[in-house]
């Protein structure tokens, strides 16, 4: 009971700063829409195929729209953009100069696929849009028999009429939900800004509060009182980790509403990432805490270890895009493991299984940050016990 009345004392003080409440809810959800619109906001993700008309024809253009399937997003570019192949696109789409006049002649034309720096896999999904498209077209052309015509108004028109007829064999592409491609917009920027915030606010709200409690005379006063070490810290340590279960909860309950994203399969599933991303959180606040002097050191070591453990953990962008060095430091940062542990129930459509993996090794880095902070009172009581005697142990404890 006492660990509880102390962590109400500090919440009730959290409660009054009407400012925290910004960063709280507000600062994370408008970052969260900047960082998730900048990536093509919250739909599905789409195939991006970059398309170069030369011809500019009408049967060109026919067949353009033929590339325009559920899962693609066709990009028209100039005549100019050919300098760019191979160089700064993965892959691109150009149709030749002649198109419409070889197709109208009755001869065969060739539609160019140049292929750059490109995942296997995505390559493979453009050249199945291309040829999707391909057999369409050539069928339409077949029934409109546009060979050895005029293209005039008529022939668009029966052209037109032979694409829109149904297929009567049609393909139906299914994904699981753990064959997914990597999360993109609103599914990577919500996951991603609600553990960067929950870091930021937790270490440097609890970790400034415990530095004012030392400073002030509370924490000391605490420590001389019939209450033993471990319930004043883990009263501590426990009005924070509430605080971040707080704060995440409003953060995904907000985020699902406005961006509307889906709270998965098994949304209880996210609460044992959340409470595992607030243990950590709650004891490397005390942690920084117990090692900061004054309040200013605590706000720049808060803000700068949530940035550091935010850029590598793939808090920014998904973690896919970076080289593989990169990847192998991000596994090593609890960052990755709480957004990974939100992403798999949030968008892959897992359950338990972050019970296994993500949540232990959360619960592992809260361990050792406890242990840390442990040590460090440790230490300092054995300084105590070499300290005057005219100094009182409460006073000179933590200084």
């Amino acid at each position: 009971m006492n660990i509880i009345r102390l962590a109400l004392g500090d919440l009730k003080r959290f409660v009054k700063d009407w400012q925290a409440a910004m960063w709280l809810l507000a600062m994370p959800l408008v970052f969260a829409y900047i960082f998730g619109s900048a990536m093509h906001g919250g739909g599905p993700p789409a195939t991006w195929i970059p398309v170069i008309d030369l011809d500019r024809s009408g049967l060109s253009e026919l067949f353009v729209e033929q590339l325009r399937q559920p899962g693609y997003w066709i990009e028209m570019k100039g005549a100019e953009a050919q300098a760019q192949l191979k160089t700064k696109w993965p892959y691109g789409l150009v149709i030749p100069v002649g198109f419409g006049s070889a197709i109208l002649e009755g001869k065969p034309v060739k539609v160019t696929l140049v292929k750059g720096q490109v995942a296997p896999d995505k390559l493979l999904e453009v050249q199945s849009c291309l040829m999707h498209a391909v057999v369409r077209y050539t069928k339409a052309l077949v029934l409109a028999d546009t060979s050895h015509k005029e293209w005039n108004d008529g022939s668009r028109a029966a052209l037109e009429q032979a694409l829109k007829r149904p297929q009567l064999l049609t393909l139906s592409r299914q994904s699981a939900r753990t064959l997914k491609p990597p999360p993109m917009g609103f599914y990577q920027s919500l996951p991603g800004m609600l553990v960067m915030f929950v870091m930021q606010m937790i270490i440097t709200y609890g970790g400034a509060s415990l530095v004012n409690d030392r400073v002030g005379g509370r924490l000391p006063r605490l420590l001389a009182s019939p209450l033993n070490r471990f319930e004043v810290y883990s009263g501590k340590v426990l009005a924070r980790v509430v605080l971040g279960i707080l704060q995440a909860t409003l953060l995904l309950v907000g985020g699902s509403f406005l961006f509307h994203i889906p709270l998965g399969d098994h949304p209880l599933f996210l609460a044992p990432v959340v409470v595992a991303l607030a243990l950590f959180a709650g004891a490397l606040s005390v942690l920084v805490g117990l090692v900061c002097r004054t309040e200013k050191q605590v706000i720049l070591t808060g803000i700068f270890t949530a940035m550091i453990l935010s850029a590598l953990g793939g808090c920014w962008w998904p973690i896919e895009i970076v080289p593989d060095t990169f990847k192998t430091i991000a596994a090593c940062t609890p960052s990755y493991w709480a957004v990974h542990g939100l992403q798999s129930v949030l968008y892959f459509g897992k359950s338990y299984q972050v019970l296994g993996l993500e949540c232990p090794i959360l619960l592992g880095f809260a361990i050792l940050c406890g242990a840390l902070a442990v040590l460090i009172t440790k230490l300092r009581a054995v300084r105590l016990t070499a300290a005057p005697a005219r100094f009182s142990p409460a006073i000179a404890f933590l200084t």
